[in-house]
């Protein structure tokens, strides 16, 4: 059931009808486990396989000069490198953020399901979409947010999209990153990220300690970080073809 998480993340966000949900249980997968910073693809490799995450992190991320980026983040349930259906080349790197496990379905099963199902066809193109719309977010974040909004962005984000898949507890989830992963992705020194945690804690917003992260106000967070949920698509993918 390597699956599961995606399955049920396309259920919530898009609508499966039974006969859909058979035919992606029945796709040959791989499962493959990836301790923390580990490659999954690398700049320049040839993919030939897509990989839906199972558990933990996954990073799309680029080396720019000295420094690396990190430019999205994967939750359970999504595939990072579904376009690569299409531009198989990697022009960047996907890496596991702490420990996560990746099942890879091969190009030429999923291809072929796609084929054979216009509404399939429609749900992954949704996927891609979407991905382009949460990349519009991060550009925007930051370019225009300051540190401690573009902070508590990313928490409110990972919180919506875990939620999803069932997996934000009491408002709190895994959070098996470091400070310089966080500066990675928000485009800040460790030592500002450092500053702004501190920030927030102080302000009673949340907790983090041992892998983990509290939302101790999710609402009055949200609204510091100026988050609004519509570009992830969450409740509106049910308008099939």
């Amino acid at each position: 059931m390597s699956l599961e998480r995606l399955i049920g993340r396309l259920e919530a966000v898009s609508g499966l009808s039974p006969v859909e949900r058979d035919q992606l249980l029945g796709l040959p997968v791989k499962l493959k486990q990836f301790a923390d910073g580990d490659y999954i693809l690398r700049e320049g490799d040839t993919a030939t396989n897509c990989g839906a995450v199972v558990s933990g992190y996954v990073s799309r991320q680029k080396i720019v000069g000295s420094r690396s980026q990190i430019l999205a983040l994967y939750v359970p349930g999504d595939i990072p490198d579904l376009h690569t259906l299409h531009l198989p080349r990697m022009d960047h790197d996907l890496c596991s953020v702490g420990p996560s496990t990746v099942a890879f379905i091969p190009h030429s099963d999923l291809q072929n399901l796609l084929t054979s199902s216009a509404a399939l066809t429609h749900v992954f193109w949704r996927e891609t979409l979407t991905d382009g719309a949460v990349f519009r977010e991060w550009v925007a974040a930051l370019g225009a947010r300051s540190a401690l909004p573009r902070i508590g962005h990313l928490l409110c984000e990972l919180a919506a999209r875990l939620e999803v898949v069932g997996l934000m507890r009491n408002n709190s989830y895994e959070f098996p990153f470091t400070q310089q992963n966080v500066a990675d992705a928000c485009g800040l020194s460790v030592v500002h990220v450092n500053r702004m945690i501190q920030e927030l804690r102080s302000r009673g917003l949340i907790e983090w300690e041992k892998g983990e992260v509290m939302l101790l106000n999710r609402g009055e967070l949200e609204v510091l970080a100026e988050f609004n949920a519509d570009y992830l698509h969450i409740d509106d993918g049910k308008r099939r073809i």
